[in-house]
C-alpha cells in the first residue's frame, strides 16, 4: 500500500487510527498488489460467507491491516451490523477464482465475530476483542494489553501489529511479485499450499427404544373340588324305631364346589439400559496441493558461479541434472 500525492494534513489525520481506503484520496493499492474489493470470502469449511467490502489502512505504516467483510444474509442476525473485520495475515488469496480464503475461521465463527461499524471506527479495544477469534494465544493477548495502554505510541503499534495475522506477505504471497534488492541480489518468493485438517462434531444418527404391548393367550389347568351325593338304602334294624306312619317328608342337603377365579396383575420382569460410548475410526482425506517451483532460463553468455562453458555445453537446452537450471 502506498500513496503518491500524500499531504501532511492527510497523513496526520490518518495516523491516529485505522482508516478505510475509500476515505483516503491520496492512497491507493500498490502496483503489483491485487485490489480484492468485491472478491468473495470463503471460510475454512468452504462456505462463502460474504465479500470484501473495503480495505482498512494503517496510514502511519502505510499497510493494509484489515479486510472489511460484508457477510451474506443468513450468516448474521441483524441487518444493522453485517460487516466484520479479518486481519490481513489471517486470509490468503485464491487467485485462480478471485477469492479470499480464511483458513482459521469456519463459517459458524463468522456469526460470533464482533461487528464492524464505520461510524464508530476501529478502536484498540475492538482490535483486542477481535484477536481472540484468530487464536492469537496468551502472548498475543499480553501484547494486545500492553499496546492498548497507549494507542498513540508508535512503539506499541509496532508491537501490536508484529503478530503474524497482520503480516500482509502472508496474504499477498507470490501474487505481490515483489523483489527485495540488497546490492546486486534479487529475491522471489516461492509459495506452496499446506493441508490443514480439522474435525467438528455432527449428528450422525439416533437410537430410539420404545415398548409396546403384546397379547399372549395363556392356558393353565387348575384342580377344583366339588361335592357329590351318594344315596344308599339300608334296612331298619333298630327295635325301638316303632314310630312309623305315612307322611310326606323331604331332606335338603346343600352341595358345594370350587370355582376358578382369574385375576391379572402387572409385574416388572426386566429393564433395558441403553448406553453410548465413543469408538475411534480412521478416515483418509485427500486434496490436491499446489506448489510453486522456480526454473532458471539463461539467455546469452551467462554463467553460474564457478561454471565454465565446458561445464555447460548445452546451455539453454534441457535440464539434464535435475537442479532446475537449464
Amino acid at each position: 500500500m502506498y500513496d503518491d500525492t500524500r499531504n501532511d494534513a492527510t497523513y496526520r489525520e490518518g495516523s491516529r487510527g485505522i482508516v478505510p481506503l475509500d476515505q483516503l484520496d491520496d492512497f491507493k493499492v500498490a502496483e503489483g498488489d491485487p485490489d480484492v474489493r468485491g472478491w468473495d470470502v470463503v471460510a475454512s469449511d468452504g462456505t462463502k460467507v460474504g465479500e470484501v467490502e473495503e480495505l482498512l489502512v494503517d496510514t502511519a505504516a502505510m499497510k493494509v491491516r484489515y479486510l472489511a467483510v460484508e457477510r451474506d444474509t443468513g450468516w448474521f442476525d441483524t441487518n444493522d451490523e453485517p460487516a466484520v473485520l479479518v486481519p490481513i495475515g489471517a486470509a490468503r488469496l485464491d487467485t485462480d477464482d478471485d477469492r479470499v480464503i480464511v483458513d482459521s475461521i469456519a463459517s459458524d465463527g463468522f456469526r460470533t465475530m464482533p461487528a464492524y461499524r464505520r461510524d464508530t471506527g476501529v478502536t484498540r479495544d475492538y482490535e483486542t476483542s477481535l484477536r481472540s477469534h484468530y487464536g492469537s494465544g496468551a502472548a498475543g493477548a499480553a501484547t494486545a494489553g500492553a499496546a492498548g495502554a497507549s494507542d498513540s505510541d508508535s512503539d506499541s503499534d509496532s508491537d501490536f501489529y508484529s503478530e503474524e495475522h497482520y503480516d500482509d506477505d502472508r496474504f499477498y504471497g507470490a501474487r505481490r511479485n515483489r523483489t527485495d534488492l540488497t546490492g546486486d541480489e534479487e529475491r522471489i518468493t516461492l509459495s506452496e499450499e499446506e493441508l490443514t485438517v480439522g474435525k467438528r462434531e455432527r449428528e450422525a444418527g439416533a437410537v430410539e427404544v420404545e415398548k409396546h404391548v403384546e397379547t399372549e393367550h395363556v392356558r393353565e389347568t387348575v384342580p377344583v373340588m366339588r361335592e357329590e351325593v351318594t344315596v344308599e338304602r339300608r334296612p331298619v334294624t333298630d327295635a325301638h324305631a316303632t314310630d312309623a306312619r305315612f307322611e310326606n317328608d323331604e331332606i335338603r342337603i346343600p352341595l358345594t364346589e370350587e370355582e376358578v377365579v382369574v385375576d391379572k396383575r402387572t409385574v416388572a420382569k426386566e429393564e433395558l439400559v441403553v448406553k453410548k460410548h465413543q469408538v475411534e475410526d480412521h478416515k483418509t482425506v485427500e486434496a490436491d496441493l499446489r506448489k510453486e517451483r522456480a526454473e532458471v532460463h539463461r539467455e546469452g553468455d551467462v554463467h553460474r558461479a564457478g561454471e565454465t562453458d565446458r561445464d555447460n555445453p548445452l546451455r539453454g537446452g534441457r535440464d539434464l541434472d535435475g537442479d532446475g537450471v537449464r
